[in-house]
Order: C-alpha cells, then structure tokens, then sequence
C-alpha cells in the first residue's frame, strides 16, 4: 500500500490516506513554540522556553460539518468520527501542514503553521461547495486546553473581544515561588477572524458523557451552550454557520496559543485576519527559501536530493535550536546538532558552539552533562562520561571551517573557572587534556561511559580505558595540526602524542579480527574476537588511520558481519542479561538503541569511514540504507513518515519488529549525513583557506550539481566524469581544486572527475 510520497522536488510530502501505519507527525516550530501535527491534524502545541516544553495546546484539534438541511455530519480532518472521504490528502511542508478532503460534496482545505516569531499557531481553513444546490453548513472548531490541574483554572469567552481564554495560576508549591511564576505564558487562547455564532469552554460539556467517538450534543443540536468552563477539562469550541453558494468558497482564520497577559491576546486579536496570516506565511517562505539556498544539490537520486535539501536542515535546526526539547542534555549532542547546523548557518551555529565551550575548565577538561539552566547537578550530570573534550575539538574544527575565517579561531572565549582563552586554545587545553587522562595501557580512561555511554561498568574504580575515545583524540588531534604550522614545537609535542596513543590502540586493543572495544579496571581486554563486535571501534580505526593494511582487510569482514537491510548493526551479538564487567548497556531491551539497534548515528561514522577510505559504492549503499525511503525497509515494517532521520531500526533479526524505526527524531545522525553529503559525496568541502573539491560518486552517477554558498560568494558547481581530473572556475583551469575566491561572485564551477 503506498501511504505517501515527495512533491515539489522533496520540498512536501503528501500521505494520501489517513490510514497510516503510525501517527506520522509533521514538526512546525520557532524559538518559543514547538506544534506536532499528524496526518489528522492531530498533535501537541507546547510552550518552549529555555529550551524546556510545556504543553498549552492539548493533542485533539478536531473539526465537525454539519449540513443543516441534511442532517449529515462528518470531520474533514478524520477524526473522531473516522468516516471516509471521496478525496484526503494531508501534505507536511517545511514550514506548514495542509489536509484537503472531499465528502458530501463540501471541499475542504485546512492548513497550520507556527509563525515565526510568537506563541501560537495559525490555521487556514476553506469550505468549497462543489454541488449544484446552495448548502447551509455548519463548521466546529475544537481545541482541547492543557490543564495544569490543581491550581484550579477556568475557560470563558470575552463577548467583547470574541476571544476564548484558559486561565489558571501557574502551578508553584513554595510562597516565594509566586513571583517567579507569575510572568509565565499561562493564558491560553482561541480566536478567529470571525464573531462565533455560539461557542462553548467545557470539554465534558462539548463531548458529553460518551466522549471523541460520539457526534457531540451540541453539534447534532446546532448550537453550543455559551457556558465557561470551571475546574475541569477545558476546550474552545467555536461555531460557524455558513450559507455556501455553488462553487463558492468560505474561508476562515484561527489563531491559537499563549500569552502572559490578556491585552496581549486583545491586541493580536485586533490586527488578525487573512492580511496577517498571509504575511506570516510570506516571511517563512523566505526564511526557508534563503536557507535551501545555501547548499542545493541535484543528484540522480531523488530522495537524497530531498533531504540534503530540505529535511535535514529542518531536523537539524529544530534540535539544534531547541537543544532537543530540554534543557538537560549531554554537550555531545548540543556539539553535534551546532556542527550539522554550521554546514548551511555557520553564523548562526557560533551561539551554540560557543556556549559549551564556555563550560570548558582551564585545565581543558570539559564535562559531558549538565542542565543549560543551571539547575544542580542530578541524575546523569552526577556521572563522568570522558567524551566531552573530543567532541569539543571535532565539532568546532568543523564549525569553523564552514565560517571560512581564519580569525574564528582567534576569538577570545571565558572558562569557566575564570579567565579566558582563544577558540584554538580551548581545543588545545582539550586534547591536551585527553593525553593526561590515560591508563596503564596509555588509553584514555573510561569513566562512567565514552560516546557509548551506557557502558558504565568498565571504569567504576576509575582504571578502565576507553577504546573509542582513544581513537577519536586520535582523529581530532589530526584534525588540527593543519592550524599549527607557525607553530613547530606545538606541532611536534601533539604529533608524538598522537602516534603513541596510534601504537597503544595497536598494542592494545587489537582483539585477532577487530579492535575491542574497552579495557576493564581489571585488564580485562571487552569486545574483543572472543567476545562482541561493536562498530564504533572499527569505524573511528579507519578514520584515525589506526590500522595497518592487513588489518583493513579483517576490518572489512567485521563491517559486512554487522550488515543488515537497514544499515550495520551496532554491536554483536546484543547483551541478553545483566554482566556487570559492561554495565547499563547489558540490561537495556536486546535489539535496541546501543545494544544492538541499527543505530542510526554510528551508521554515519561508517559510512564516513567508507568515504576515507574511497569506497563511493560502500558510502552511497550506507546513506541510503539509513534513508526512511530505503525501499527494503518501508514505511509498512519501519511505520516511519519519511521525512526526518530515525534514532534507530529495532536490531534483533529473528524478531517480527526487525526494521522497525524508533520514530524517535532526536538523534546525531542528521548533522553527519549533512556533513558527509556536502564534504564527501559531493566534496564540496569548506576550509579556512578556500573551498575544497573532491567528490565521491557512485559508478552509476556520470553528473550531479550543486549550489554551495561560501564565505561571501556562491559557487554553482557541476561534475561530470571525464578521462582526465581537472576544476575550472568561469573557464580558468585550476591545478589544485582549492577556490580561495570570497569576493561576493557567483562562479560557475566545472570539476571533471576520471
């Protein structure tokens, strides 16, 4: 059964039946407002600030139409109700969602969007009359309000105002707490451009004592009941009575959402209508627009070109602007959403970057988790996870390329325990951290976990050595020796480190056919050939240039025992009980996240592994294995909506869910795939000395373009295979494929490729 498909060039995504395997929830947002819409248009409206959601807008948005000659009533939107359609279709855009359906010769078209700025939603909706008889419709509007519960609220209609108000106190437990609270967004609201012909404010009113699944008394009777609400559930129900000519359309507006003060409501209320909805939509439109315009590529494959260039970047902003929905998180990912975010808003990505580094002590260290309120350390932030410092250096190495500016690095950043530093050295302090922290056998220590940070039981008495990590320093002090030529003896000191922790991971954690993974507080070498196979190690080997030649071969066998439909399995076998050498990991579900998912974030160091090493068919058959569009993985097994990047496909083969997706969005795997389909696909690679371009085609592939905006000039980049390599630039042949050119041109770009 197909559910849906791309349109406009990957742009939409139009699900075509509202029978979908899942809820497939479309993401609409801004800085203060985070809205869920599914297929039905149903989905929660939350309140977001300091990167915390608090729900205002419940999950049901249902829509009644009534015929009031015929006495037929049916949802537009599906739901409650479930009668079919002549017609339905439900588009999920980057900015909107738009549902269309035919039924009893009414043609209806709703859309919502968040604004960019505010917080609300604004919703669209047209009745078109497609028969030839006038028609007498009545058209309900419900939104359920989140109720906070035992400050006590109420719901009432302002006559005056024709404005819907929820309102109770915010919810404090401390008498000095009222002061705090009292600012807060706690009037929720519901308008049109419209006065209602009756509404009502009580959810037990509006359903009635048989709930959703029952045609409301209200709306077989023709009018609602005017009553607020008290201390119970609360809804803003709105009716509309309409007179529909043949082919005439009717069209409406709503705004719903949150205010601190009621004059706030009032004076949105004033200025709304069609005028100022059509205005919102226009900015968003050309904030995206701006957006694709900074990195545009034409592939053969249309479903990458789709998410290269639309839903990655919206995956990535909203996590990266919305720090995941919390403020508690680890700076693991904070680093990685900001690098995926820096490959197309470079500018804009400073804030975030810096921001952690901020967090950073003198001494380089840098600990992994923490609250971005300030909160006191509980839970997770108790812990000591090694891997901050890495991630540190990784990430802003990127970042900072992607600006373009060699004086990035120069910009003077505090620690957090007083005095400041330049961005460079902050990354030095933070290896040179890395390389004091190590064991008896020179790896860097564990801890209470690395990037695998379940693994909590290899370092409890604070011996254990991390194989990953050790790798990863590896990797990043590479990385930035490339900053450090005017400085020899720097150079030097991080270059000897780097090799004796390269024979170190040699020595040490080679396992017979691959690298371990860990070394426990006992010397007990994990993950070894005797015991599991865990991908990271395997992948970070090859991109730190850890392994020999003869062990690139056994490396190779590894990564086709980890392959599966849907990309490699993380770990095998998966843990099935407790074993207190690994810790956490052993006890969390088989087949899932780190213990034995297709976890989609270590797929991408695989696949960035497969690029280093030139395998364009490897590479390309990773990314688009991880793709929700994977044929051998469709929407019927994984239930996925294919627009955003899943967490994880369960892992365990044997089981019926095998391939099913965690429909979990919140995941590292969007900023790597951004970065690998820029920098190594197509290899259009930024650095602080021009762009770089050495692309990695599939042999199917005899030409591909992109657009690619760098520093103040924009590049319109074509490749195409030839018997000889060769880049020119407005005709002028360049020897090596660097483009140093920042003067605000748009150059047309050539690279021939044998």
């Amino acid at each position: 059964m197909e559910y849906g498909h791309f349109t406009e060039g990957g742009k939409k995504y139009e699900i075509v039946t509202p029978h979908t395997p899942a809820p497939w929830k479309n993401f609409l947002y801004n800085d203060t407002y985070y809205l869920e819409m599914d297929q039905t248009l149903q989905g929660s409206g939350q309140l977001v600030n300091g990167y915390n959601r608090t729900p205002c807008i419940c999950q049901e948005r249902y829509f009644y139409l009534a015929d009031r000659k015929s006495g037929k009533i049916w949802n537009p939107n599906f739901l409650p109700l479930g009668k079919d359609y002549d017609s339905y279709s439900c588009e999920h855009g980057l900015w909107s969602t738009t549902l269309h359906s035919v039924c009893e010769g009414i043609e209806t078209t709703i859309e919502v969007m968040v604004p960019a700025v505010g917080n609300k939603e604004l919703w669209s909706l047209s009745l078109r009359n497609q028969s030839k008889e006038e028609r007498e419709i009545s058209l309900y509007t419900v939104f359920g309000f989140y109720d906070h519960g035992v400050m006590g609220g109420e719901c009432v209609y302002d006559e005056e105002e024709q404005v819907i108000i929820k309102y109770a106190f915010p919810y404090h437990a401390l008498y000095e707490e009222k002061e705090k609270v009292e600012k807060e967004a706690a009037y929720f609201y519901l308008f049109s451009d419209r006065e209602p012909d009756s509404c009502d404010m009580s959810r037990r009113r509006f359903f009635g004592s048989f709930g959703e699944t029952h045609i409301p008394q209200g709306v077989k009777e023709g009018v609602l009941s005017g009553k607020k609400g008290e201390a119970e559930d609360f809804c803003g129900a709105l009716c509309h009575n309409f007179v529909i000519r043949p082919n005439e359309k009717v069209v409406l507006f709503l705004e719903a959402g949150a205010a601190v003060t009621k004059e706030q409501i009032f004076e949105q209320k004033r200025k709304f209508g069609g005028v100022y909805v059509e205005e919102e939509r226009s900015i968003l439109q050309k904030a995206w627009k701006e957006t694709e315009e900074r990195f545009f590529m034409e592939t053969p494959d249309e479903n990458l070109n789709a998410f290269g260039n639309y839903w990655l970047k919206k995956q990535i902003t909203l996590l990266t602007r919305q720090n995941r929905g919390s403020s508690y998180c680890p700076v693991r990912n904070q680093l990685q959403d900001a690098m995926g975010y820096a490959m197309f808003a470079p500018k804009e990505a400073e804030k975030y970057i810096l921001d952690v580094m901020r967090l950073q002590k003198r001494d380089g260290s840098l600990r992994q988790w923490h609250d971005t309120t300030g909160a006191p350390p509980r839970g997770l932030c108790l812990l000591n996870h090694t891997d901050a410092p890495v991630w540190l250096v990784i990430c802003t190495e990127i970042y900072a390329r992607q600006r373009g500016e060699e004086n990035v690095l120069y910009k003077k950043v505090p620690y957090l325990d007083g005095g400041d530093g330049t961005v460079l050295e902050h990354l030095l302090k933070a290896l040179h951290y890395l390389y004091q922290s190590v064991g008896i056998h020179g790896l860097c220590l564990m801890g209470d976990g690395d990037w695998n940070d379940p693994i909590n039981g290899v370092g409890r008495e604070g011996k254990g050595e991390s194989v990953w990590l050790s790798m990863a320093l590896v990797y990043a002090t590479r990385k930035i020796l490339i900053y450090l030529e005017s400085d020899p003896e720097k150079t030097n000191e991080l270059t000897v480190s780097a090799e004796r922790m390269k024979n170190a991971l040699n020595e040490h954690a080679w396992g017979g056919k691959w690298y371990a993974a860990a070394i426990h507080d006992d010397g007990t070498i994990l993950g070894d050939s005797h015991d599991r196979l865990f991908l990271n190690t395997q992948s970070w080997a090859v991109l730190a240039g850890i392994a020999d030649e003869e062990r690139m071969r056994l490396l190779e066998e590894a990564f086709g025992q980890l392959a599966t439909p849907f990309g490699p399995i993380i770990l095998d076998p998966p843990f099935r009980e407790w074993n207190p050498h690994w810790g956490r990991i052993s006890v969390k579900k088989s087949g899932t996240t780190e213990n034995g998912s297709v976890y989609c974030h270590a797929s991408m160091f695989m696949a960035f592994a497969q690029a280093k090493e030139g395998d364009a068919e490897g590479f390309y058959e990773t990314l688009w294995r991880t793709l929700p569009t994977n044929p051998e993985n469709m929407p019927s097994r994984s239930l996925q909506l294919p627009i955003y990047l899943a967490n994880y496909y369960y892992g365990l083969r044997e089981s019926d869910n095998f391939g099913r997706s965690s429909q979990h969005y919140g995941t590292g795997t969007a900023a790597w795939m951004q970065m690998l389909l820029m920098e190594e696909l197509l290899g259009v690679e930024s650095t602080v000395w021009g762009l770089r371009i050495h692309p990695l085609l599939s042999s199917g592939w005899d030409q591909v373009k992109c657009r690619r905006r760098y520093r103040n000039a924009v590049y319109d980049i074509t490749i195409k295979r030839g018997e000889e390599a060769a880049v020119s630039v407005d005709g002028r042949l360049f020897e090596k494929a660097v483009l140093p050119y920042q003067d605000g041109k748009t150059y047309r770009v050539e690279v021939s490729i044998v």
